[in-house]
């Protein structure tokens, strides 16, 4: 733990009560989370530096050097939901209501588009921000989207990985994703009570969207943003926990599987094991002691930089990191291997050649 940048003191973690698999796997969020809020000053132009006898440095800032050099790498890479560069365009042209009720079919959809189809692309998002608060034509946005990319078959989503979107069948998305904004603008203006995650979550499945199918990365991002406009409740442990024993993909359950290998103990198995290894972990950062001033102190900086409370959107947020931050470490020692390797090779070679130019001069001067 003590090799990784940022990972708080293991004395902050001993007497909490948790078993070794947990405590690393806090240590890991912490850790994650501490990132999140180093980077967040970054991008206010104030750039602390990192003690660069860290063992954990180089890698560390390797890291944040990717998540600054593109809006996706920012989106894919930034420790604190609300930081990458997308959420940070969608949040200032969309501002959390005061009052949810007020929160039109029109701005529902917004949402839905920008997160569907342009998340991590600046000019896309721009380029299908609506204009005041009119029903958009449906008629002109599916062409204008399908224009996006280089193929005209499918559209990729880099920030979604290997995503791509069929766009013959955008038009369809497009209506069906009106159609949701529209019933969910209607429950929430005539109930006073916000539903479930689970309950919204299966709402947008229920429509059978392509490219948002049940378990997917689309269906559980969008609805964690209804939740963050008070559209439904945050996600509970067990529908995190859901998520990430049905989901294909590997953010969440790759770290996960990290925490195992680092501790050499068995990874939650169930849904159920899940959700117990979860909640003893979790409780602890929502409601930090006096005895963790580290832990204490990366809540109340989120806090500040995101606005509200840290939420399970959060968790899985920041357990998707854990994931990429390992993977870009040892991205960094295969190619640091590579480079020693080949030097290797250029010094043999150039040695051989010495080698050879001493030998014929000494052939010539028996001669």
């Amino acid at each position: 733990m003590a090799n990784i940048y940022f990972s708080p003191n293991p004395s902050e973690l001993r007497y909490l009560g948790l078993s070794q698999y947990e405590t690393h796997l806090l240590s890991r969020l912490v850790q994650t989370l501490c990132l999140g809020v180093h980077m967040s000053i970054k991008l206010s132009n104030t750039d602390v530096p990192l003690d660069s006898s860290h063992p954990g440095a180089a890698d560390c800032q390797a890291y944040i050097k990717s998540a600054f050099s593109s809006e996706m790498l920012s989106d894919r890479l930034f420790p604190l939901r609300h930081t990458g560069s997308s959420m940070r365009f969608i949040l200032a042209h969309l501002p959390v209501p005061d009052d949810v009720s007020k929160f039109t079919n029109q701005k529902i959809f917004q949402l839905c588009v920008w997160r569907t189809f342009a998340f991590g692309n600046k000019e896309h998002l721009e380029e299908i921000t609506f204009e005041g608060d009119k029903q958009p034509d449906l008629q002109k946005l599916a062409p204008a989207i399908q224009l996006w990319g280089n193929g005209g078959l499918k559209l990729p989503v880099p920030a979604y990985g290997q995503l791509q979107i069929t766009k013959a069948k955008i038009p369809n998305m497009l209506s069906s994703l009106w159609e949701l904004s529209y019933d969910i603008a209607a429950k929430i203006t005539s109930k006073s009570v916000v539903p479930t995650f689970a309950a919204l979550y299966e709402q947008l499945i229920g429509k059978k969207i392509p490219a948002i199918p049940p378990h997917g990365l689309i269906a559980w991002l969008l609805t964690s943003d209804f939740s963050e406009y008070g559209l439904c409740e945050p996600p509970t442990i067990q529908d995190l926990a859901d998520h990430m024993m049905k989901s294909g993909t590997s953010g969440p359950k790759g770290a996960i599987k990290i925490v195992a290998e680092e501790t050499n103990q068995l990874a939650p198995a169930t849904s159920q094991e899940l959700v117990h290894v979860l909640t003893r972990v979790f409780a602890i950062i929502e409601s930090p002691s006096g005895n963790t001033p580290t832990i204490q102190q990366v809540v109340a900086d989120c806090k500040n930089i995101q606005g509200r409370e840290l939420t399970v959107v959060d968790l899985e947020h920041a357990l998707c990191k854990i994931a990429r931050q390992n993977a870009r470490a040892k991205a960094g020692k295969r190619k640091a291997g590579k480079r020693k390797a080949e030097k290797s090779m250029v010094d043999d070679n150039a040695a051989g050649a010495d080698a050879s130019g001493v030998q014929i001069k000494l052939m010539r001067s028996k001669k």
